[in-house]
């Protein structure tokens, strides 16, 4: 099965217009009227699920989007809300990074807090609901020890001792606040993660400040194509808010530097692909030369099935894991399938009755190459 491609359907029309806002040469146009009553609930309600309300909120508040004054003020309450969040997860960040520093460990701050304050002219226009770092293979299992300790706890046991550092993406940790913390050793699970020169990702990064705090995101073509793995890669449908930073560094990147990079982690179809569905869905229709690739990009049918992966409503870990077998080398092969097939028994409490119904479940998921099971 290759790419499926996202249908405009999938979104309101107004949510791809709030989307597209301020974009140069978009055509995506605000409703003449105020969206219908019974309409606006889902639409403020899909603005949420997209990361929109900053965006909606400063249409808005411009004159752009017409809306009645309830409508406006739910809108300014949602957005309030979320950047009330911001705000918390912020401190909260400031505090792991000096957990982190105080041990020794180098980190990288991704996605929403490094975006917003480094990709977006004010950074209240990309909501955000987690937090998300990175940190080198090789400090995994040492920065879970040292989150441990500040009450952090996994939301998914490890599979087998050694699986985090050598093959998963990271983890997701919750601490007594209640937030999500997604830790990342690479950025994506399955064959694209596994592609991904981990190397190339720890050079010296770009600073930003987080009150008055100095912090380290990835360096402007690294954090380019994080923000293309997540965009093509992360949800389905996708989402909208993923697709606004690609479209934000889009104005900005230089694509000598990405295109090097990407070609050097056989990573284009990923770029290709974030690329050509941001200039489809937020209706950029003066697209600069990295675009232009973008579009007339076509992948090898090894790479299409490999981003169907990704682009169904069931995907799963299993299909994913079955396909990231085929591209490790020989020596990993027989670790991470006894780690899949035989996990430890914390791994599958709640989850397998027992390690024959784990084994019979592996098997059947290998068979389908497609599973719709749990991870």
């Amino acid at each position: 099965m290759g790419r499926r491609l996202c249908a405009e359907s999938e979104y309101p029309a107004a949510l791809l217009a709030a989307a597209a806002y301020r974009l140069p040469g978009s055509d995506r146009a605000f409703p003449a009227e105020p969206v219908a009553a019974e309409e606006w609930p889902g639409l403020l309600a899909a603005a949420r699920k997209h990361r929109m309300t900053g965006l909606l909120t400063a249409a808005i508040t411009a004159g752009a989007f017409p809306a009645t004054a309830e409508q406006a003020r739910e809108v300014k309450s949602a957005h309030a809300t979320n950047q009330m969040r911001v705000l918390v997860l912020e401190h909260e960040l400031l505090r792991i990074l000096d957990l982190l520093d105080g041990a020794g460990i180098e980190a990288r701050v991704l996605k929403g807090t490094a975006v917003a304050h480094l990709d977006y002219p004010d950074p209240a226009l990309r909501s955000f609901n987690d937090l998300d770092v990175m940190v080198r293979a090789a400090d995994i299992d040492r920065t879970v020890a040292v989150l441990g300790t500040a009450g952090f706890q996994r939301t998914l046991a490890e599979p087998r001792p050694g699986f985090d550092r050598r093959f998963d993406k990271g983890m997701t940790l919750r601490p007594p606040a209640g937030y999500e913390l997604d830790l990342h050793r690479t950025f994506v699970l399955g064959p694209w993660g596994r592609r991904v020169d981990l190397d190339a990702v720890w050079d010296a990064g770009q600073e930003f400040f987080i009150g008055g705090r100095a912090v380290r995101a990835l360096s402007p073509p690294n954090r380019f194509l994080h923000a293309c793995y997540h965009a093509a890669l992360g949800d389905w449908p996708l989402r909208l808010g993923s697709l606004r930073d690609v479209a934000e560094m889009l104005r900005v990147v230089d694509p000598g530097p990405v295109l090097a990079l990407a070609g050097s982690w056989g990573a284009e179809a990923v770029v290709a692909a974030a690329v050509a569905d941001t200039v489809r869905l937020l209706g950029i229709k003066v697209p600069g030369p990295l675009a232009r690739w973008a579009v007339a990009y076509v992948p090898s049918p090894r790479d299409e099935s490999w981003l169907g992966l990704h682009t169904t409503p069931d995907k799963t870990f299993a299909a994913q894991a079955v396909a990231t077998l085929r591209v490790l080398p020989w020596r990993d092969k027989p670790a991470y399938l006894r780690a899949l097939v035989f996990p430890d028994a914390d791994y599958t409490a709640d989850r397998h009755r027992n390690p024959l119904s784990r084994f019979t479940y592996a098997l059947r998921e290998v068979r389908k190459g497609s599973p719709t099971g749990t991870r």
